[in-house]
């Protein structure tokens, strides 16, 4: 905001700087005054300066009461020759008006600067019009936070897996997204009860005028650079819950100290941060545990008791960059045999992304596959479960109580897994047993499966059987998920927003 008030400052006094300077030149030129001409000249500094870029299209809604829905993306018309020759034609304008030239030559030229503005000053006008009719709706709505989402494909999962706990607070919200080109996308792959608002591009034009009045809190799913632009606006809090409690990078990035408060399942995210230089205030976290673990039920007996054991196989997205690809997803086939050789079931739920990314989709159907061709054999028992049955019919808590044991990697899915009390193994990409359970505290309770899969037998036979690190896992329920059980992290997060959504503290 600081930047963009200075930009336009810096804007306006070298438009008023020119001006004077073309008043000046004119009246040292003919040795005298013509206000007629001098308001003309301003008129033409002001219609330029207005109309020196293309407005972004205005916000549009999905599902907001009294507004119809729009297109993704926005209808804007292709202003581009107007504001070019705007730019041209204002200089030469004020040009000819400094340098002295009659009248019946600066009005001419004055008219063509200004007819090329007209369509760019219009369409900015109709924006904002439009954009004060969306306000006007979402003041009757009377929303008290908004997801604000400038994130990319995760969507669908993250902002369906926030909305609930949210409204469970009692008071309406509204998601705000900021690229649009991800608008469609999330509006034929969720199915939100909360208005939806796809900003512009000049997202900070469009909230200080669709931050109405009850609207005092933001919060925020991904670590976007683009959030800068929703942080803009200081006159709401900004919360980070992120999409899930994990040991990777992106858990720990050091901005997240500009936020007002950080909502955390358990110390051990506070020690995440800690452990990476992040050194952020303790007044500033809320141990709230994981709502969305409520309909994780515990294990009934041992797995050594299960004659055959279903396990979870859910690898993580392989990320945008070395650095943070933890998805053993590559290492599938090999890792679903090994399983299969094991006596056990599967159940195969590759993260969404994956199959969004043509050389990982081919991995996940060479799974499907492995898991097809085994249950048609007439020597095997296999009852696998994949594809849609996995992944659309079964929210991931579903697969997680139909599972007894879970394989995964550095994933929000183990910190969840916890709550059920059932062994897991995480699989290294690229550290020894040692090294990745020191990088990775979740790790402390996890069974390891290295990438060459080297000594996984004996490591999946004590999952399957002993389970030996059960009650490494007990000490991690605690830190990780805050000591919640059933229903008590919901209801606590519902009740701590419902007091800062009433207004009863700040």
């Amino acid at each position: 905001m600081p930047y963009r008030r200075r930009i336009a400052a810096e804007l306006w006094t070298a438009a008023a700087s020119l001006l004077l300077a073309a008043v000046l030149v004119r009246w040292a030129v003919t040795d005298g005054w013509d206000p007629l001409l001098t308001i003309v000249a301003a008129v033409v500094v002001v219609a330029c300066v207005a109309s020196l870029r293309r407005p972004a299209p205005a916000p549009h809604t999905h599902g907001l009461p009294g507004v119809p829905d729009g297109p993704c993306p926005s209808d804007a018309p292709d202003l581009s020759l107007w504001v070019v020759g705007n730019r041209y034609a204002g200089p030469i304008a004020l040009l000819t008006f400094a340098v002295g030239v009659p009248a019946s030559i600066v009005l001419p030229v004055a008219a063509i600067a200004l007819v090329l503005s007209v369509p760019v000053v219009v369409f900015a006008l109709l924006v904002r019009r439009r954009t004060r009719v969306i306000a006007r709706a979402l003041a009757a709505h009377q929303p008290r936070f908004a997801i604000a989402y400038a994130g990319y494909g995760g969507g669908p999962t993250h902002l369906t897996m926030w909305e609930e706990p949210l409204l469970s607070a009692g008071f309406p919200g509204v998601v705000f997204n900021y690229r649009a080109s991800y608008c469609e996308y999330l509006q034929e792959n969720t199915d939100l009860t909360s208005p939806f608002v796809q900003l512009s591009h000049d997202a900070i034009r469009d909230l200080q005028i669709l931050i109405v009045p009850t609207l005092k809190w933001f919060f925020y799913l991904h670590n976007a650079r683009s959030n800068l632009r929703y942080m803009a606006m200081r006159q709401v809090k900004h919360v980070w819950l992120g999409h899930g409690d994990s040991d990777k990078p992106a858990s720990v990035f050091a901005r997240h100290a500009d936020y007002d408060i950080l909502v955390v399942s358990g110390t051990a995210a506070i020690d995440r941060y800690e452990a990476a230089g992040v050194h952020i205030p303790r007044e500033k976290f809320a141990i709230l545990g994981r709502p969305q673990v409520q309909e994780i039920l515990p294990a009934t007996r041992p797995i050594r008791e299960i004659e055959r054991p279903v396990v979870l196989y859910a690898p993580t997205w392989q990320g945008k960059r070395k650095e943070v690809n933890f998805s053993s997803l590559r290492r599938g086939p090999a890792i679903v045999r090994l399983l299969i050789a094991s006596g056990a079931d599967v159940i195969f739920r590759p993260h969404p992304l994956s199959k969004r990314y043509p050389p990982l989709a081919k991995i996940v159907q060479r799974i499907e596959g492995i898991l097809h061709a085994d249950d048609d054999r007439v020597d095997t028992p296999g009852q696998h479960v994949w594809g849609d049955r996995a992944n659309v019919e079964w929210t991931v808590n579903e697969c997680m109580n139909n599972a007894d044991a879970l394989v995964s990697d550095v994933s929000s899915v183990v910190s969840d897994w916890l709550q059920s009390g059932k062994p897991y193994a995480m699989v290294s990409t690229r550290w020894t047993v040692e090294e990745f359970r020191d990088r990775f505290p979740v790790a402390s309770g996890a069974y390891i499966l290295l990438r060459d899969l080297d000594g996984a037998g004996p490591v999946l036979e004590d999952m399957l059987g002993d389970d030996s690190m059960a009650p490494a896992r007990d000490a991690l329920r605690l830190s990780v998920l805050g000591g919640f059980s059933g229903r008590e992290s919901a209801d606590a997060f519902a009740a701590f927003f419902h007091d800062r959504f009433a207004g009863v503290s700040g």
